[in-house]
């Protein structure tokens, strides 16, 4: 057997520590800063509601911000104490939703849903008593049907609005107990028990975001292309009309989180006459016609009161753009010009305002969210910009990030 002497190893120094430090060196750049908290919550809660010598206990909830929070179908769970039980002839509960709009006039109050269940109602015989605890247990329905024009929607979440009105959904839970006040004429009397909840379902993406744009198409399915195409009226002096071309590619999931940087592809082929003929119409005076597409995220609130609207937009997001001077996309119109140029770049856009909510539709108020390309006229509500200057591409931006299941 040998025998190995006594090695001399090498000297090993400590390794230095990276810097972990919130500020880029130099020829770095912030990419993403994890968004603030916006809602404090807390898992499996209880609240208790007095009034009236009635108590109201509900168990099992999430706490947002000191409100009982409830998710998609979710149930309602809890216990009931009443009062003068010698009295009571029947205890409902009952689980609405309404929308409240303010008007000049008043306040407007429309409802989305109720739904009732009876807890406990008086028999035949005189000496039946109200139990001292009623367990109360009702559930959220996924949605609700449009009583005007009876279509089928999902239900909203809770929120509250100033701009374009001022708008609130709320969800509320209600006990109501009858009660004998005259036994001869066999009078009664309603008494309420009302507390006030949170719908806030966690809606998720489908799947994930793919991370970048390649010309190598490795998942085709995971990339939507949109084209757009615009065309500008020539003079008299011109035979044919200046045609332009736009193609955007962004992740087909069309369900986008909060927390995620969203990545995307554009390709514009034009001519610097049909920029040129372009740019008078619009008012702004940053042009820029080396970058002359500009893309965003942008929501739209829309309020309808009989045949009047009222509409804001805001814009949640621009996106970043850098040359991509590889990925060329050919014109699909036969009209775009021979001499045209065409110009590609790969971007990227995240949220810098956080939401609390995701998109929804009812009859009184609509929030849609959009991928937004627009021609030269810089990001901004729609209304600011020239019709024929942008286009709007539907999708859904949701509260929480995908979840991997498997």
């Amino acid at each position: 057997m040998e025998i190995f002497s006594d090695v001399e190893l090498p000297d090993y120094s400590p390794s230095i520590p990276p810097d972990y430090s919130s500020t880029p060196l130099p020829g770095e750049q912030c990419i993403q800063r994890t968004p603030k908290q916006t809602t404090r919550c807390r898992e499996n809660c209880a609240f208790t509601y007095e009034e009236h010598g009635m108590s109201l206990t509900l168990r099992g909830c999430r706490e947002e911000n000191g409100i009982p929070t409830f998710g998609l179908c979710s149930t309602v769970h809890g216990e009931f104490s009443p009062a003068n039980r010698k009295k009571i002839v029947s205890v409902v509960v009952r689980l609405e939703a309404r929308i409240r709009v303010k008007t000049r006039s008043g306040m407007l109050s429309h409802t989305l849903f109720s739904r009732e269940r009876p807890l406990w109602r008086r028999s035949d015989s005189t000496s039946d008593e109200c139990p001292g605890l009623l367990p109360v247990s009702i559930s959220f329905p996924s949605g609700y049907r449009d009583k005007e024009h009876g279509r089928p929607h999902r239900l909203p979440p809770s929120m509250s609005i100033s701009h374009p009105r001022r708008v609130a959904i709320v969800h509320s839970l209600k006990v109501i107990v009858r009660r004998i006040t005259c036994p001869i004429f066999s009078g009664t009397k309603e008494m309420c028990l009302s507390a006030y909840l949170r719908y806030s379902p966690r809606v998720r993406p489908p799947r994930p975001s793919p991370p970048t744009f390649s010309s190598i198409k490795v998942c085709p399915e995971d990339w939507q292309e949109e084209i757009w195409g615009m065309t500008k009226v020539s003079s008299s002096e011109e035979k044919e009309p200046l045609t332009a071309q736009c193609h955007l590619f962004m992740p087909s999931v069309g369900v986008f989180a909060s927390s995620e940087v969203v990545p995307f592809h554009i390709s514009f082929c034009s001519s610097t006459t049909f920029l040129g003929s372009i740019a008078q119409h619009v008012t702004q005076s940053n042009v820029c016609l080396e970058k002359p597409i500009h893309v965003f995220l942008l929501r739209r609130t829309t309020v309808s009161i009989g045949e009047h609207k009222n509409i804001q937009d805001e814009v949640l997001g621009i996106g970043r753009v850098s040359p991509n001077p590889i990925t060329t996309i050919e014109p699909v119109l036969d009209n775009v010009l021979d001499n045209a140029a065409t110009q590609s770049w790969d971007g990227e856009i995240h949220w810098e305002r956080p939401i609390e909510y995701s998109s929804f539709t009812t009859s009184v108020v609509e929030v849609k969210d959009f991928f937004v390309v627009s021609l030269l006229a810089p990001p901004g509500p729609l209304e600011s910009i020239p019709s024929q200057l942008y286009q709007t591409f539907p999708i859904r931006l949701v509260t929480h990030p995908w979840v991997d299941g498997s």
